[in-house]
């Protein structure tokens, strides 16, 4: 009797489990969707936060302490209240040292070309009557005054731009091209290659202010004690130092707000050129839509006006005093076309050679994104030849991009104009036929050292 009631009991007892065993499989099933969906998103968005990460360590950064050194750093990445006040204490410090070498320059007679002048006074009579001539005269003008204003309104410009009216431009462009390049760390290579160009330069021009800070020490004193205001402070022990140290300091300003200013023109460019060259390979391999790629180029449309019409401005003021610059150093060379000595000879092509490579920067970067701008216009050809890789698309999405890429019609523009390589190039010719034709007529004298 209990035996046979044991049974039906095991039994049920059995059945009972075998009942409960599909719902904990269908359970655990489940979960198992739940861990993969959940792993899927994580693989899906741990490559992009990561790049986003090493883009903001290893490129904004120390692209923002670059700014900042020229006391040009974007507000938007100032998210404290200090740190706003240090960022405009920075531009304050800067435009006070820019002023005072202006002055300085004046002062002490060295020119925009970086050689002192000789004393060309108007009125032939002494004292203060002569300098209020030299106020009025062309030497002031056209020597000091007109390119401390471009060189001043170039400085002012740039502070708006990145600090003020940036938008977040130049963040959103960074993170674009980190996340759509294959090899971000030689982005970050070549910014460091820009700015170690930059600090070339820079040294090299401080090392020439230098090198005519010393040589021409006593004519910085003289000009410097000839006005009736500053003759009292001339007379004083280890002046001709202090005014040597103070303009070696303030030109060293001069040349790296001009050096950050050009450096960080041709890094846009080159992140553009970058941006649009990714956006193209992934077009040709079908690895983004047609109709994104379109977004996406219509983005970069906005990012490149906003070089056109912001960033190249401030470019524009600097790059026309650097041709001044270079074309007045060159008339410096003809002054004495008897005989000249080649060091000093050197020193003056050096001088040259500097204000041309920093003129003609922006206008080799500028070139370099219209030609791939151009690129641009043969996508919809060259993804309508290759039916197997987007096989997939159909030929009315096929033809919209065929026509949407032939009428892109983008170029890279400085003073408000299309650079185009070609005329660059002629350019460069013309210069390179200048710089022979100026050796041919300059008697360089290689004995007299």
């Amino acid at each position: 009797m209990d035996q046979s009631t044991a049974g039906p009991a095991k039994i049920t007892s059995s059945s009972n489990t075998l009942s409960h065993t599909p719902d904990a499989s269908h359970s655990s099933d489940l979960e198992c969707i739940d861990e993969n969906v959940i792993i899927d998103e994580i693989t899906e968005a741990e490559p992009t936060s990561v790049t986003l990460r090493f883009c903001k360590r290893k490129f904004l950064r120390p692209f923002v302490i670059i700014l900042a050194s020229a006391g040009l750093r974007p507000s938007a990445t100032d998210l404290e209240f200090l740190g706003r006040w240090v960022g405009h204490l920075q531009t304050i410090l800067v435009l006070v040292l820019l002023i005072i070498g202006y002055v300085l320059q004046f002062l002490c007679g060295l020119s925009s070309k970086n050689n002192y002048q000789k004393q060309s006074l108007i009125s032939t009579s002494a004292g203060d009557t002569g300098h209020y001539g030299l106020l009025a005269s062309g030497e002031a003008i056209f020597i000091y005054l007109v390119p401390a204003l471009l060189h001043l309104n170039g400085y002012i410009m740039a502070v708006f731009i990145y600090r003020f009216a940036d938008n977040e431009q130049l963040q959103s462009l960074v993170e674009r091209v980190f996340i759509l390049s294959n090899n971000p760390r030689r982005l970050v290579l070549t910014l460091w290659l820009y700015f170690g160009l930059g600090l070339a330069w820079l040294a090299a021009s401080t090392t020439y202010v230098a090198l005519l800070g010393t040589n021409g020490a006593n004519t910085c004193v003289e000009r410097f004690s000839s006005f009736q205001w500053m003759a009292g402070m001339a007379r004083w022990e280890g002046t001709g130092e202090l005014l040597k140290v103070m303009l070696i300091v303030t030109l060293f300003f001069h040349d790296l707000v001009q050096m950050v200013v050009i450096v960080s023109y041709g890094l846009m460019c080159y992140m553009l050129r970058c941006y649009l060259q990714a956006l193209k390979e992934k077009l040709l391999l079908h690895t983004i839509e047609p109709l994104n790629w379109m977004r996406e180029i219509c983005e970069f449309r906005k990012l490149l006006h906003h070089l056109n019409t912001r960033i190249s401005l401030p470019v524009a003021s600097l790059t026309v005093l650097n041709l001044s610059y270079t074309v007045a150093s060159v008339a410096h060379l003809f002054r004495d076309m008897t005989a000249c000595p080649i060091n000093i000879f050197t020193a003056s092509l050096a001088n040259v050679l500097l204000w041309l490579v920093i003129a003609l920067i922006p206008f080799f970067q500028a070139a370099s994104l219209t030609v791939t701008c151009r690129q641009t216009q043969s996508c919809g050809h060259l993804i309508s030849i290759r039916p197997f890789v987007h096989r997939n698309t159909s030929s009315e999405d096929l033809n919209t991009v065929l026509l949407y890429a032939s009428s892109l019609k983008m170029s890279a523009k400085l003073f408000r104009m299309p650079v185009s390589a070609h005329y660059l190039c002629f350019l460069v010719l013309v210069c390179f036929i200048g710089i022979v034709t100026f050796g041919m007529c300059l008697n360089i004298s290689l004995g007299r050292f």
